[in-house]
């Protein structure tokens, strides 16, 4: 007993140690998080390369936090660690599926699996809301390419049937398929729409023509409707 004091002294630095990795982890993922979600929003934007400049940067603190917490994979596989390398991968798989490249494997970005996965699960919501952006913007064909990207995602995903403790996806399967059948539903009410407003736009003419040829008057000003 002794060496009581020595041994317990050796513990505490040891200790003191590992807890100023994981405050310096715990700081380095806020990083991490600001710089992704900083990319997805310009990719919305279309700023591509700026996108790129901010996932790199995340990359780079990923790759540093890596090396500085070989000793300690249980502060690498936490939940704060975890989550940012989840933003990173989120991020740069929307940027491949915006560039129509390749996605990238979970080693090329340096991520986990796990992360990588419930990042491809994230994936969905970003592309609704690109595909809600073109809807407004009447672009038809380009929503059902993005609706036809959330399926395939989805499909494989779901696919995904492991114990939650390994990867915890089933929560993420859930929240894609409600995503996935909202994307779907507004797809239907676009149609409708169009296909109302198509009608209209038939009646109203022929309502025109009637009054040009003198058949009747409607008491509308149509000119104002057309």
């Amino acid at each position: 007993m002794n060496n009581l004091d020595d041994v317990a002294s050796h513990i505490e630095e040891k200790l003191n140690e590992k807890d100023d990795l994981r405050e310096l982890a715990l700081k380095k993922c806020r990083d991490v998080v600001r710089y992704s979600r900083k990319a997805i929003k310009k990719i919305h934007s279309n700023e591509l390369k700026n996108a790129k400049k901010s996932l790199k940067k995340a990359e780079e603190i990923i790759a540093e936090l890596n090396e500085k917490l070989k000793e300690h994979p249980d502060i690498f596989t936490s939940g704060y660690m975890e989550n940012a390398m989840q933003e990173v991968a989120e991020g740069e798989i929307f940027l491949s599926i915006l560039e129509d490249k390749d996605l990238p494997y979970p080693e090329d970005i340096g991520v986990s699996y796990t992360s990588y996965v419930m990042g491809m699960a994230d994936v969905i919501g970003e592309l609704r809301r690109l595909g809600v952006y073109r809807l407004k913007e009447g672009k038809v064909a380009e929503v059902e390419k993005i609706l036809s990207l959330m399926e395939a995602i989805y499909d494989r995903i779901a696919e995904f049937d492991y114990p939650s403790g390994l990867v915890p996806i089933k929560r993420k399967q859930d929240v894609m398929n409600r995503v996935l059948e909202k994307m779907r539903e507004d797809m239907v009410l676009f149609r409708k729409s169009k296909e109302l407003e198509s009608k209209i736009d038939i009646l109203l003419q022929k309502l025109k023509e009637k009054e040009e040829k003198g058949e009747g008057e409607t008491g509308l000003d149509i000119d104002s409707l057309l």
